[in-house]
Order: C-alpha cells, then structure tokens, then sequence
C-alpha cells in the first residue's frame, strides 16, 4: 500500500501549505462538506503544513478543541482510516495527513513485530564472561540483546554504546557465527565513524579480535542500505525485505518518521534490530522524534536501555556538568558553569563578525601548517578534523553561510592565495557533500580538503577502507564550504576542540537539544559565544511534537483504541 501527499512538499516550496489547501477545500466542496466549513479546512491544512514544517508529524489537541464543528467528508476517524482513505485523518486529538497517520501506524506494526523474545542459547558462564568488566547498564543492554529482536541504547557522548555493542556482537555471533550483519547510520559521516569506532574498540578488545574478519567492509548511509538513489522508491521493503539477520543502526535520533517507517519495514520479521543513539540530542529535520517517542514508550521498557556512565565526561568535567544542566533545565546551573572560568568550557559575548571570525579561525592554524608544508593528505584531514565551528542557523551575520564566507577569506590570505569571491574552489578549501552521489561513492555529510594539483582541483575525503578518496572538484555538483557547520549537520560528528557560535536574536530553533548536541560534539574543549540571555531561553526551551506514535506502541498489536468526538463523523 503506497500513499502520497496529494501535494507534493519539494516541487512547490514554500507555496505548498496553499497549494495542498486550496486543493482539500476544492475536494471539501465537490464531495458534499458543508460550505460554511470551507474556510476552516482551509485553516485547518494550513495549520498541519506549518506543523509539518516544524518537524510534527500532527496537529496535536491545542489545536483541535473543537475538532467536532468540522465535519468534512476529507477527514476520516482513525478507526476508519485503513477501510476509506481520505485526505486528513483524526485519530483521538490528533489531526493527520493520511500519509503521515499511516506511516505512524506501519512504524508501530513493525516495531511491535520485531519486538519479541527470542531464546537464548548460551548459557550463564558464557555471559558472563563477555560482560566482564562492563558494568550493569552494559550487562543489561547484552542481555536484551540477547534475548530480544529489538535493542534500543541510549546515551549520551562516551557512556560506552560502542564498547557495548562490540561485546553484544560477541555474544550473538557466538549463539551464531554465519549472523548476516549489517551497519548503517543516517549519513555518510555517521556511517563512517561508526565503523571506525567499531574496528577500533574492537582491536582493543582480545576477546574480539577475530569479529575483525567477520565484520561487515562497510558501514551504510540508511538510502544505500534500503537500496534508494536520489528520488526513487526504496528496492527493499516489506515485500522484499533486507537479507540480515541483524541490523545496526547509528545516530538513530536523526532519523525522521518516513526513513524509519521504510527502514523498518524492510527489516525481515525473523531478524534482530539494535538502535543506538542519543535521545537528547536534536530530532530529525523531517517530522518526527522516533528515538525519543520509542525510548518513552512502555511496552517498549524490556527492549530499552539507558547508558549513563560517562568515561569521556567524569565528573570534574565541566563539558560533561555543562550538559547534564542543559539537559535538565537547569538554568542557574548552566550560567553558573559558563562564569566559573573552567578549562574545557570557555563563554565569550558575541562579538562583530569581522572579529569573531578572527578569533574562530585561530585553531584551524595547524591546518595552515598542513597545508602549507605540502604534508600528506591523511595529516592534512587530520589536522581539519581536530576543531570545528558549529553555527545555530544558516542566515544572519552568525549563521554558516556569513561564518563560512569570513573564515575562507582568512584561511586563503592565511595560505598568500588571491582572494576572488568569484572562484568557489581554493586550494585549502573544505568541502561537505550536502548529497548523496551512488556514482562517486560520495554520500550526504562526508566532508573532505580541496587539493590544488597539475590539471584543477580535487576534493580528498578520508579513507573508508585503504587510502583516501580523491574526486575531481568540477563533478561535485552538490556541496559547500565545511569550515563552519550548523549544529544539525554535525551531529554524527566529534572534534577535540568545538566553538558553537549562536545568533544575536532569539529564534525557536534555540532549544536545550541544539545545545546539548553542538556542545557535545567536543571532546576536550568547547568555546561557545552568544548572549547569556539567549543562552537562559534556549535552556528553558525544550523541544516538543506533536506526535501519536507513542500511544500506538502502548497499544496492543493490531489494536486500535480512539477516544474521539466520532458523532460529528456519523
């Protein structure tokens, strides 16, 4: 069963809300609705296309109070929805576009299918030699595992999901040693990373040196593991599901409602899925908060397991306190933290931007030296990847697109090139994919250094397997410059030093979420610049959607529960 928006969000742009309105009212008439309605349901397709926007899957009950004065032929109750598909779909307080109420519902049907219990068939000695020295949030995430065909562990930076996923995957390819495996993540960079931190945990641990030759060679961009290339359908779904026995996904907060509900989907009922991820950091970009709503959900408690050990961040670590009070809401604690002059956590006022894109570009200096003594490209991405500018937006004086533009300037006088606004590509320059490219191997987030050679420029990007990738500039048709991220682009990501730099006006984008994740990205040091003010809102601003996935999960399979004003619909 395949539904569309009867609009489709990407051809019309910022016109879509009235497009999509103006054809529900045209079908709100032709079908009988009553015409003092008509302006309604006008309002009403506006009000779900700006929620939509925002990342809600819904409109929720602030919206809806008096959901039953419109009746409309185009609005079908939930419990209907399956039988008689219309335009919008009201499912208790909640106000859908059919498409987005269907993938909720497919989402729910296949977490609650894949989560089952399956036996365990090593015994307690053998258990308990893989979760030596893990302490008991570890030992409990490989027991569920183990025992469970859906794994969900969260936590946040250095609470050791890597180091527990490397045991769990002891144990199952001991139950099983011909286990399909496959690693996917969000990005091409989150995919990266995963397989880099898993390999590298994985050398470190004598008991599971020989998962080396049995891990997977790649990790997957989730497009590439559902076998999707720009704007096609997914090869794998429920019909022809992906051939693992188990699946790993990375950064799973990021993903939005539509990948998981496809993902999902694809995923054979007879298979294991384990999520990992960071319910604190921010949601997708598309609508829906899937890690977070799972995690919350209750018939879901036996599969989910919260890490909340730091080994990056102790307890003296003020990057590590500065997250816990963002993450709490605690706005005494965080503005008292940023005052108390702490080696990892250095508060700075915004300044003019010509100034503080002097101060920012400082440590990108021994990528300066880099490439200025010619060194070897792994040195040269070496030294990029040590730092990072992450911005909150991407318009304004303080956005990436203003940021990025002052820090080319200076790193190109830094290097004695001539400085031409018209040439976008720089010997130094670096690049992020904003796209995926199946032909070059490229893939949305991967983020690579502009060489200068003998016949034009080159983007080098770091070794996935072997040597570093080289492809030609001229045939990156989708990128931008990489010295300055937005915090959303960075998630996936880490950096010993990190500067989050946040806008000179208040905008509903500054959450606690956006700040736990750009602050997070560092692993020693993070310099944030903004004004305290804006700092206090963002803190007490905790991101909220309108969602009904949760309630589906507490239902019991193939149940469907409305509580709903239905005589209006009679």
């Amino acid at each position: 069963m395949t539904l569309k928006l009867p609009i489709d969000r990407s051809e019309y742009g910022s016109a879509w809300a009235d497009s999509l309105a103006s054809l529900l009212v045209r079908l709100h008439e032709t079908q009988g609705g009553n015409p003092q309605h008509t302006l309604r349901i006008a309002g009403l397709t506006r009000d779900i296309c700006m929620a939509l926007d925002s990342g809600h899957s819904c409109l929720d009950k602030p919206h809806l109070e008096k959901i039953a004065f419109y009746r409309s032929p185009i609005i079908v109750p939930a419990h209907q929805a399956l039988q008689r598909v219309a335009p919008l779909v009201l499912e208790q307080n909640r106000l859908y576009l059919y498409r987005y109420w269907f993938d909720e519902y497919q989402l729910a049907q296949a977490i609650q299918q894949l989560n089952r219990t399956i036996p365990v068939a090593l015994n307690r000695e053998q258990i308990n030699l893989i979760c030596h020295k893990t302490h008991s949030a570890q030992q409990q995430a490989i027991e569920v595992a183990l025992a469970q065909g859906l794994t969900i562990i969260t936590g946040g930076p250095g609470t050791g999901k890597t180091f527990t996923l490397v045991r769990i995957l002891m144990a199952l390819l001991q139950q099983n040693p011909q286990l399909k495996v496959a690693l996917a993540a969000p990005t091409g960079k989150a995919a990266a990373r995963m397989q880099e931190a898993l390999r590298n945990s994985l050398e470190q641990t004598p008991l599971a040196a020989d998962l080396l030759s049995v891990l997977p060679n790649t990790a997957f961009t989730l497009h590439r593991l559902l076998g999707m290339g720009h704007g096609t359908q997914a090869k794998f779904n429920q019909q022809q599901p992906l051939a693992y026995d188990l699946v790993i996904v990375d950064e799973a907060s990021m993903i939005d409602l539509r990948m998981a509900t496809q993902l999902l989907s694809a995923i054979a009922p007879t298979a294991r899925l384990i999520l990992l991820g960071d319910a604190n950091q921010l949601a997708a970009v598309e609508a829906g908060a899937v890690l977070a709503e799972i995690s919350k959900a209750k018939r879901l408690s036996q599969s989910s397991v919260q890490l909340t050990e730091s080994q990056r961040f102790g307890s003296d670590s003020g990057i590590g306190q500065l997250a816990t009070a963002i993450c709490d809401g605690d706005i005494e604690k965080t503005q008292e933290l940023l005052k108390r002059g702490l080696s990892d956590v250095l508060y700075h006022p915004l300044e003019i931007p010509d100034a503080l894109a002097q101060k920012l570009f400082k440590p990108y200096l021994p990528l300066v030296v880099a490439l200025k003594n010619q060194q070897a490209i792994t040195d040269i991405l070496k030294a990029f990847d040590q730092y990072r500018v992450l911005c909150a937006l991407r318009e304004g004086n303080y956005g990436v697109f203003s940021i990025n533009q002052r820090l080319s300037v200076l790193l190109q006088r830094a290097l004695l090139l001539a400085e031409d606004s018209s040439h976008v590509w720089f010997h130094g320059r670096p690049v992020m994919v904003t796209q995926n490219d199946y032909t070059l191997g490229v893939f949305n987030g991967d983020i690579g250094i502009t060489l200068e050679e003998d016949d034009g420029f080159y983007v080098y990007f770091p070794a996935r397997d072997g040597e570093p990738m080289r492809v030609s500039a001229a045939r990156l048709a989708h990128s931008e410059t990489a010295l300055a991220l937005t915090i959303h682009k960075s998630q996936g990501s880490e950096f010993k030093q990190v500067a989050v730099v946040l806008p000179k006006e208040d905008t509903p984008i500054l959450t606690r979420e956006l700040l736990y994740t750009g602050i997070t990205r560092a692993k020693s040091v993070v310099s944030i610049w903004g004004m305290t003010s804006l700092i206090e809102k963002a803190v007490q601003r905790k991101t909220q959607r309108a969602s009904g996935l949760q309630a589906k999960l507490d239902q019991t399979l193939g149940e469907i529960v409305y509580e709903t004003e239905m005589d209006s619909f009679e």
